[in-house]
């Protein structure tokens, strides 16, 4: 009995024409859908520590002293000083200082500073945070922002300001007050915190008019 031939079939190549267009149209898709994360740097200066004493020339005479601009952030308000002084406390704060008490006295930043980095530590961000944010809302930001508009005005042609902390104040307290004493308002003074958040640059364009827009970040002692 004569058996049948079985015929070969021949291989079948794929076509990977569909998916290779498939793919062309995709990936411009994904790459418009990105969001890219915006990140915002400030310059800071470190301090600079010396160990003998300095061998540069002393700069020339004046007859107007340097500013030496420092704010230091404290759990009962901002301490600033100038030209080798210290301000005086603001209308409303205690006489032994700070210079801007607290807009909100009541509230114990300290603690909750503390609560923060607990909850923090603990894997609690939500909660972390919202003690920070209440914190942070505690301080007086638009006098900050007033004291520091009266200064510029009495010298128009410095940028530095020393920033200093307590020990345990956060750095997103550090990152604030850099941001408020960067560049100038519409406004030369504010009086709600509603409204001085709300405000608006001075200047045209991208280029606002600058107040203090070169932190140096200063040790306490």
């Amino acid at each position: 009995m004569a058996r049948k031939r079985t015929e070969e079939k021949p291989d079948l190549e794929l076509n990977l024409a569909p998916i290779m267009n498939m793919v062309v149209i995709l990936i411009p898709l994904l790459l418009l859908s990105i969001v890219f994360l915006e990140v915002g740097v400030i310059n800071i200066t470190a301090p600079k520590l010396s160990v003998g004493p300095s061998t540069e020339e002393p700069p020339p005479e004046d007859d107007k002293k340097p500013l030496n601009l420092t704010v230091t952030v404290q759990t009962k308000g901002f301490m600033i000083a100038a030209s080798e002084a210290v301000l005086t406390p603001r209308p409303g704060c205690p006489t032994q200082g700070p210079t801007i008490c607290l807009a909100k006295q009541n509230v114990d930043v300290a603690a909750k500073f503390q609560r923060a980095r607990e909850a923090m530590a603990q894997g609690n961000l939500v909660g972390g945070e919202a003690e920070l944010k209440e914190a942070l809302a505690a301080y007086n930001w638009p006098e900050l922002y007033n004291q520091l508009m009266r200064i510029k005005k009495e010298y128009p042609d410095e940028t530095i300001i020393k920033i200093s902390a307590d020990p345990d104040t956060p750095y997103s307290a550090i990152v604030r007050l850099m941001d408020v004493s960067r560049f100038q308002l519409a406004k030369e003074s504010y009086g709600q915190a509603s409204e001085f958040w709300s405000a608006q640059y001075k200047g045209t364009g991208t280029s606002p008019e600058e107040l203090f827009p070169d932190p140096i970040l200063s040790i306490a002692q």
